[in-house]
């Protein structure tokens, strides 16, 4: 049985864009609760959408027992913003048993072709650092809710180049590029490095050639720095395999509701 944790009282929110399809194709019997809820769990499967209502204590609860779990969240490319309304046109991306996919290695491009991603040869020089905190969902799970402050005060430990913080983007009841005032391109074009804890911020700053020093539970420290101590010399990588990896572990909503995603998955033996 896989329970799916969703805001029963937002008929209109985005979660329906995975759930209702994951209902109609999931190898196992589904049922939903809400919430917002409190829950004695047994061992069953469960599902969640972002940190939204109790999901953060209701994750906890599950990690602690061990339990599996599923998260879907905001891809990392075909984002949804409020031009991209078609069931075939923008991504949801799901995890198993963490808030952010593995990196699976010696994927093919297929699926990374649709977004045309270019990427750009390694930043050899650069002025300021670019630190891009998640959201406060993001820390509150991780239970580093002062990360930026933290941060910042480690980064001047290490390195005296200025520091330019960018707040992730919200608006018109959503979130991501589609809402920056500045693209993160402006902001990464004399960066040294761009700095984050779990931001999809990773991507971005990677294909444009600009190294990551990440937290140790990003998507993104399997092929970048998490020691501050290395700010003025983080690796730098090719990162094609990684974002072949990324995009194979986020669908439409047609391939959730029409059965890609969970032969996707099973090809990949994450389900």
């Amino acid at each position: 049985m896989l329970t799916i944790y969703a805001p029963s009282d937002k008929p209109q929110s985005k979660c329906w864009e995975v759930f209702n399809g994951v209902q109609k194709t999931w190898p196992d019997d589904t049922k939903v609760l809400d919430n917002s809820a409190t829950n004695t769990f047994s061992l069953d499967q469960y599902m969640f959408w972002g940190f939204t209502g109790n999901n953060i204590s209701l994750v906890h609860q599950i990690q602690n027992k061990k339990l599996t779990y599923w998260f879907t969240d905001t891809p990392y490319f075909g984002r949804f913003d409020n031009k991209n309304l078609k069931p075939d046109n923008h991504y949801w991306r799901i995890c198993k048993n963490n808030i952010h996919v593995p990196f699976i290695e010696n994927l093919d491009a297929k699926r990374l072709a649709k977004f045309n991603v270019k990427i750009k040869d390694k930043r050899q020089k650069g002025e300021h650092i670019l630190v891009c905190p998640s959201s406060f969902g993001i820390h509150n799970y991780l239970k580093e809710i002062n990360w930026l402050e933290n941060t910042i005060a480690k980064l001047k430990q290490h390195t005296d180049r200025p520091i330019v913080v960018r707040h992730k983007p919200r608006g018109r009841g959503t979130s991501g590029p589609s809402e920056a005032v500045v693209p993160i391109e402006k902001e990464l074009e004399n960066a040294w490095a761009c700095v984050t804890s779990c931001s999809i911020s990773a991507v971005e700053s990677l294909c444009n050639g600009v190294p990551v020093l990440c937290h140790p539970r990003s998507f993104a420290a399997p092929i970048c720095d998490t020691d501050y101590a290395k700010i003025e010399n983080l690796k730098y990588q090719d990162p094609t395999s990684w974002l072949n990896s990324l995009a194979y572990q986020q669908f439409t909503p047609e391939e959730y509701s029409n059965g890609t995603a969970v032969s996707v998955l099973k090809d990949l033996k994450i389900l």
